[in-house]
């Protein structure tokens, strides 16, 4: 399947070839099979992709600026940033194995940067494999927005849970009551 965001990160990342490269020793080293090499390679290129869209949509990195730095780019991954790519995945409804290879492919690429890289941390320690169970239902473009809005201005997890649980009751409560919530133009 094309993975539109391997190109994104490419065209972005001034050293993405050679951090991808270094990667690719680092997994040969660990006597990984090649068909997770390839897996591992490319979950890492979706994400960097990903990283730099959600970086720019957000305004937090300027778009269309000069190529970027991979570990200066990689100091912008925390809980938050994985909590948000998580969302991402689960909106838009890729399957919960493909999520996990994913995340299994983020630690072995936060393990390299750590290892290779000289990172004082594995930032993608904190994500964990989800269950079937935890899909979340379609939630109103709206609703993502402020969510992403809250994310923005440094709301702590719980405070963004809170909210968006309260939008969402009230967006129920207008669909029972067939109340009409008109969007701004």
């Amino acid at each position: 399947m094309y993975n539109p965001y391997n190109f994104e990160a490419n065209s972005k990342i001034k050293d993405f070839d050679e951090i991808i490269g270094k990667f690719k020793l680092y997994l040969n080293t660990e006597n990984i099979s090649k068909g997770s090499i390839r897996s591992y390679l490319s979950d890492a290129r979706h994400f960097l992709g990903w990283l730099v869209s959600f970086l720019e949509e957000n305004h937090i990195i300027v778009p269309k600026s000069q190529k970027l730095n991979a570990e200066s780019l990689l100091g912008f991954v925390n809980e938050r940033l994985l909590e948000a790519y998580k969302d991402y995945q689960l909106g838009i409804n890729v399957p919960v194995k493909t999520i996990n290879r994913r995340f299994s492919a983020l630690r072995k690429f936060g393990t390299f940067c750590q290892v290779r890289l000289d990172l004082k941390v594995n930032m993608f320690d904190t994500l964990r494999n989800i269950s079937k169970e935890e899909k979340i239902p379609k939630v109103d473009y709206r609703v993502e927005d402020f969510r992403l809005e809250l994310w923005k201005n440094k709301a702590s997890k719980t405070t963004i849970k809170n909210y968006l649980n309260d939008v969402k009751q009230f967006v129920s409560w207008c669909e029972t009551e067939k109340v009409q919530i008109i969007p701004e133009e």
